[in-house]
């Protein structure tokens, strides 16, 4: 299975550029992992996929407010 994001593609040619090479994990780690997704956060990812390629899922978009206003949230992937 593939996922398929055009927004963390394009943070990274952008980061590269502005970053460099040295500095683009980094950046990305911040950007997507210290300011996105965090244990404060609920994220919730909006994905899809397209009949000729059912098996690669494209992440459409996020949803990440903070845990203390939504109601109900899923603690991992695989709580039920």
């Amino acid at each position: 299975m593939g996922l398929r994001d055009w927004e963390a593609g394009e943070s990274y040619r952008k980061f590269l550029r502005q970053y460099g090479k040295d500095g683009v994990e980094e950046k990305l780690r911040e950007h997507w992992f210290d300011r996105m997704v965090t244990p404060e956060k609920a994220v919730h990812c909006f994905v899809g996929n397209v009949a000729a390629r059912p098996k690669t899922f494209l992440l459409l978009g996020l949803f990440y407010p903070q845990r203390d206003v939504v109601e109900n949230f899923q603690e991992s992937l695989f709580d039920l």
